[in-house]
């Protein structure tokens, strides 16, 4: 009977540590999914997103997640439109926070004591500036050309009856909430463009376009000419967690 009695226990010993190996794989696996899916639907209805956006979370030692303390995260998002400016793509990286990780799984929403923040960097296209350009300058441009740390716009010129294609280069900048373009110099494929054109042209080729309203919470703070494309560098910050507090 004592042996029967003590083979009983380390089954149950057994038993019992099974079942907590299971649920420790089950929370490693399925737990970081449901936060992540919590956490995209903040952040579209915050922002104001047509979709919920990618959301990656990651916690530094991994168990931490069980506590529900993450040191970092990334929330990626691509064809949507903000201030006006249709991006690429975005990502906000985040700063670490807290959330009660079973309270949150038991209301279906994230819970935590501070709202979300982060870096914002915004991808737009060298289409989207030109558009941008075309409907903003005071002469035609047929298209803008993004290098690095500096913006081509092209357009044309009728130089003794001829339309010469010209390039002005120049620098775009954030200023007060509006992207600002300034031609700096003129190059006109070789053909000497008069001086009263080349005034009149260089005048007409800047433009200021200013960004409409941003989601709450979202502050652009610079911008960056790439090869190609041009990110809006900010913050986001203030993005509630569900039913925090």
């Amino acid at each position: 009977m004592r042996r029967l009695l003590s083979v009983g226990l380390v089954g149950l010993v057994s038993l019992a540590l099974l079942v907590g190996i299971v649920a420790l794989i089950g929370a490693y696996t399925f737990l970081p999914r449901i936060l992540e899916a919590n956490v995209a639907d903040d952040v579209r209805d915050d922002l104001r997103l047509a979709e919920a956006p990618d959301v990656r979370l990651e916690s530094d030692p991994q168990p931490a997640m069980l506590a529900g303390e993450f040191s970092d995260g990334r929330v990626s998002l691509r064809d949507e439109e903000l201030g006006g400016v249709r991006a690429e793509s975005a990502t906000v990286d985040l700063e670490p926070f807290d959330v009660d990780v079973w309270r949150s799984v038991r209301r279906g929403e994230m819970v935590g004591e501070e709202p979300l923040r982060g870096r914002l960097r915004v991808a737009v296209s060298e289409e989207e500036i030109s558009r941008l350009a075309s409907e903003n300058a005071d002469v035609p441009v047929s298209g803008i050309e993004l290098q690095r740390d500096r913006v081509v716009a092209l357009s044309s010129v009728p130089v003794f009856g001829v339309e010469v294609p010209v390039s002005v280069a120049g620098s775009l900048d954030l200023r007060d909430g509006s992207l600002v373009y300034e031609p700096g110099g003129l190059e006109a494929a070789g053909f000497p463009v008069p001086d009263e054109l080349a005034d009149q042209l260089l005048s007409g080729a800047g433009f200021v376009y200013s960004l409409e309203e941003l989601p709450d919470g979202v502050t652009l703070t610079d911008v960056e000419v790439e090869e190609g494309r041009l990110a809006l560098i900010g913050e986001v910050d203030g993005i509630p967690l569900g039913a925090a507090g």
